[in-house]
């Protein structure tokens, strides 16, 4: 029996609950049986993780019937490059994405017009990329959609938390068709977004569960939650649950021990001494906020990542929601950030305080010393 049973599921999952390992085996099972399968992500480093996990279910190789691509390349080549002669009444021309008039550009030309989505340069302008596919499909009398039939069998949807705007229109429009639509994703971790929408913005992002549980109440789908992470302890697991309050609390089966686990708050003082012991993975908000002269990698670029240990460099609001106890308004990448280290995460802090509440005083050991730490007391929420 094949592992996705329904013709249409949609995968709610918590981080590190083995979502692209669900993914791949089951593109893998379908592919194996003699079906083409597209498996589609929004960024580069979603791609090449999706391509490191086939290899790995697949003795060292990629399947000939899986194709792998982003999202804004499976709109161009499968989408719009095919059918762009139904508005532009000219085959070719169309080569790529126009990025430069994402945000603060206002679009007044005539929708249906072509004018509206493309350039004069001949490139579609992004916000109006997924507008575009559906009018394509229209005007070709759903051609779109039928080349997609007869070319894949399941399409698997990565991160469909970042989709925003039109492109649930042409979610719609998949699920509606033969086609088999897997889509996974995690809406506490929507930090990217395909495109500058200002449409659907509740169905959308965050909130793209809405929008699934729409398709649910109409029997178009099957929703399926898994919100137990593989991933990292039940300390951690509590202090993300904090991160992001909001929504079904995440839980955790992962119960292998260290010397060195949990969640704990350092001087700064004591960065180069911590880390010579424990050589954490240094992550940070963005470029802006100082490493302390470390190799560091951003909130948002983690997102899929998995690290032994984690020491995070925080910026204001969430020094905020550690001290004060200040709710993030935008806890997507925080929430990202805190659920990538299996063992432990270490933060840093400038004139670490005395005490705080919800945090107990411990020591340490790095090497022949051991510097003072706050350790969060992990409670369930």
């Amino acid at each position: 029996m094949s592992p996705v049973s329904s013709r249409n599921i949609v995968k709610m999952s918590a981080a590190g609950s083995g979502k692209t390992y669900d993914i791949c085996r089951d593109a893998l099972w379908k592919a194996k049986s003699g079906n083409r399968v597209l498996i589609t992500t929004y960024t580069n480093r979603g791609v090449e993780s999706v391509r490191k996990e086939i290899r790995l279910q697949n003795d060292g190789v990629l399947h000939p019937l899986i194709v792998v691509k982003t999202w804004l390349t499976f709109m161009m080549s499968d989408l719009i490059k095919p059918y762009q002669r139904y508005l532009t009444r000219e085959i070719g021309g169309i080569k790529t994405f126009d990025f430069s008039q994402t945000y603060g550009f206002i679009n007044y030309a005539k929708t249906g017009t072509k004018r509206k989505y493309i350039t004069d340069g001949k490139k579609v302008r992004l916000n109006e990329g997924a507008s575009l596919v559906c009018l394509l499909n229209s005007l070709s009398g759903g051609k779109v959609i039928s080349r997609l039939e007869e070319n894949y069998h399941t399409i698997f949807f990565d991160e469909i938390q970042d989709i925003a705007g039109d492109d649930i229109e042409i979610i719609r429009l998949l699920i509606k068709s033969s086609i088999g639509v897997v889509c996974c994703g995690d809406n506490k971790q929507a930090t990217f977004s395909t495109h500058n929408a200002k449409k659907n913005k509740k169905k959308t992002g965050k909130n793209i569960w809405v929008f699934f549980r729409e398709l649910e109440d109409s029997g178009l789908v099957e929703v399926e939650c898994n919100l137990s992470s593989r991933r990292f302890n039940d300390q951690i697991c509590c202090f993300a649950n904090s991160i992001f309050p909001i929504g079904e609390p995440i839980t955790t089966i992962m119960t292998k021990e260290t010397a060195h686990d949990g969640v704990f708050l350092i001087d700064a003082a004591d960065i180069h001494n911590y880390y010579a012991t424990y050589y954490p993975q240094i992550l940070r908000y963005d470029k802006k906020t100082e490493a302390y002269g470390y190799f560091a990698v951003n909130f948002g670029a983690c997102k899929g990542e998995t690290f032994e240990r984690v020491m995070i460099i925080p910026n204001g609001p969430i020094k905020n929601f550690i001290i004060n106890g200040t709710a993030l308004t935008s806890p997507e990448k925080y929430y990202v950030a805190v659920t990538r280290a299996k063992y432990s995460m270490a933060i840093v802090l400038e004139n670490m305080p005395n005490t705080l509440n919800g945090y107990e005083e411990v020591l340490i050991k790095c090497g022949e010393t051991c510097i003072r730490a706050l350790k969060y007391i992990a409670r369930n929420l």
